[in-house]
């Protein structure tokens, strides 16, 4: 397979580049990448055989899909990680707007659908290296030539709706919108968090949301903190919700 594309745009980022052809997860190489070189990396595999999402809920990872740790030495304040997450989203988005596809929706926080149906989502972790280095790394799993069956909504993958001959042209253009606003978040803040919420499902409906202790909570989806909470109407007052995962 040839990676030249994909090594020279993350070059030109100071971001080295590593493939499997299978592993066990590429979040975990990017963390044993990081602890001998604390230095930006993207991670790519054709198979993971221990994938992690959500609330430790397991990415089933088949061959032939696309799986993706990106490693960056963070520059960003805690309060602020939420960017992480809508750069990577609205990024995957516009590479696919870039073919031709739209309808492209997010369920909070990192789900990504085409016509109401899952085809990817990611993960973000924080890890501090031995030099005391702030890295984050985001895990981004997408379904490209198949997609795992799933009790609670409908799945699809990329080749199902797009005409593409590998992931790694997807990837190579999906680099180079992610570096774009990576590079230039403090200026595009405000049109990066504008694209996010314009893309939400769910947006002024009733929901439910499965919170981490297995309970949940009901209300009238009002939108997005700055800090990433979703903002529930509930009990005629808005809370802000900082976990949890929107039942469909």
């Amino acid at each position: 397979m040839n990676f030249y594309k994909i090594e020279k745009i993350l070059k030109n980022n100071n971001c080295n580049f590593i493939h499997f052809n299978s592993t066990t997860s590429t979040m975990e190489e990017a963390k044993q990448y990081l602890k001998k070189f604390q230095s930006d990396v993207v991670v790519t595999a054709d198979e993971q055989t221990n994938g992690k999402g959500r609330r430790g809920n397991k990415w089933i990872s088949p061959p032939g899909n696309i799986y993706c740790s990106i490693a960056l030495n963070n520059k960003v304040s805690v309060k602020d990680y939420f960017i992480f997450n809508m750069i990577t989203l609205i990024s995957i988005k516009l590479t696919l707007e870039n073919f031709g596809i739209n309808k492209i929706n997010f369920k909070w926080p990192n789900d990504i659908f085409f016509k109401n149906k899952k085809f990817g989502g990611m993960i973000l972790e924080t890890f501090n290296s031995i030099k005391n280095n702030n890295f984050v790394i985001i895990g981004i799993g997408i379904n490209y030539s198949s997609s795992p069956r799933i009790k609670n909504y409908n799945t699809t993958y990329l080749q199902s709706f797009i005409e593409i001959k590998n992931k790694f042209i997807f990837l190579d253009n999906f680099f180079k919108n992610f570096f774009f606003f990576w590079n230039n978040y403090i200026e595009k803040w405000e049109d990066i968090v504008s694209k996010y919420k314009k893309s939400l499902m769910f947006l002024n409906e009733k929901i439910v949301i499965d919170m981490n202790n297995n309970k949940n909570i009901k209300g009238i989806f009002k939108g997005i903190n700055y800090d990433g909470s979703l903002i529930l109407y509930k009990d005629d007052k808005l809370i802000s919700i900082y976990s949890g995962s929107i039942k469909i």
